[in-house]
């Protein structure tokens, strides 16, 4: 007897089968236009969804990873982002065991990690739900608790602080081609990290659908030289209403451009009333004990990340020198 569920890569015309298998299983509930916008239109142009299709039911699954550029000791590959995997539930025994999620997330594997092109170098993710399994059978391996940085604003709201009169932080509608210029000064500033252009920030946030992001340039007033970027955003993670400094690419020893920035997410969380503003940088990155020093302490969650490696398999490599932020993930 054939089996009527075939592991396949998508296809087009796939996406209405993998949304309603999404919002079966997770809310609230994704449109098209965010399914188009976060895989269709990221800026790598690739789709990597390997899915479940049952000869009468439709796509009964789906294992999925976003591609991201990523810098790795100076040469730059593709990673993968383990985002919105389901199963339902009528179905995850099918097939030889361990059963149907194991498998697709194998065919996955085949089929893009690797060298070659359009492959991943690794995959990442953050899998409280999937753990278990993916460490017995799909090779995940913990790289880090994920620890935030936070501030609870006072009750007075937080006071001014104290920045260079010669800076400016302003709000733009997208970052422009000066951010690709600090982003070059900055790639090798740790040996692995996102590829953080304009192309890549503008789609992952002033393009997003569904959320709102503020971006934030700090520029020097008198030459209007580009100094650092941040990227702002108000959620319930951590705790209700908190507003996250979701990303940052700002050199570590600018101290001064550091204060502008901070300076202006304080008072726009006085702005939106968030009780804490909160961050997140790995514990040997600089920034991790700095903004400590800034008056954020250190919040542990039950959040951890974990790497699939393909052809980058020393998992106290990615510890010590994956520079990330929260924008990384797709948590905010």
């Amino acid at each position: 007897m054939s089996d009527p569920i075939a592991i396949r890569p998508y296809q087009p015309g796939d996406e209405a089968g993998i949304l309603r298998g999404h919002n079966a299983t997770f809310q609230p509930a994704r449109s098209l236009a965010h399914w188009q916008w976060k895989f269709r239109d990221n800026p790598t142009g690739q789709i990597h969804v390997m899915v479940a299709d049952h000869e009468q039911q439709g796509i009964v699954g789906a294992y999925v990873t976003l591609p991201v550029r990523v810098r790795a000791d100076g040469v730059e590959c593709l990673a993968g982002q383990c985002v919105d995997l389901f199963v339902l539930p009528e179905h995850r025994r099918h097939g030889k065991r361990p059963g149907l999620f194991v498998n697709l997330a194998l065919a996955h594997y085949e089929q893009w990690g690797g060298k070659g092109a359009g492959q991943n170098a690794f995959h990442y993710g953050w899998p409280i739900a999937t753990w278990r399994i993916g460490q017995k059978y799909l090779r995940y391996e913990m790289v880090r608790d994920w620890d935030f940085l936070f501030a609870e604003r006072p009750a007075g709201g937080f006071p001014p602080r104290s920045s260079s009169a010669a800076l400016e932080v302003r709000t733009v509608a997208r970052f422009d081609a000066e951010t690709d210029v600090l982003w070059q000064r900055l790639a090798d500033q740790s040996r692995l990290q996102i590829v953080r252009d304009a192309r890549y920030l503008n789609w992952r946030y002033a393009d997003a659908h569904d959320v709102r992001y503020e971006l934030l340039e700090c520029r020097e007033r008198q030459s209007g030289v580009l100094r650092g970027l941040a990227v702002l955003t108000q959620r319930d993670l951590l705790l209700p209403g908190t507003l996250f400094l979701a990303d940052w690419l700002v050199p570590s020893d600018d101290y001064a451009a550091t204060a502008a920035l901070l300076a202006h997410a304080e008072q726009q969380a006085n702005q939106v009333s968030a009780p804490v503003l909160a961050t997140l940088f790995q514990h040997l990155d600089p920034r991790f004990l700095y903004f400590q020093h800034q008056g954020f302490k250190v919040y542990g969650t039950s959040y951890f990340q974990v790497v699939i490696p393909f052809t980058l398999d020393d998992t106290l490599w990615f510890k010590d020198h994956w520079y990330h932020t929260l924008g990384d993930s797709d948590l905010v």
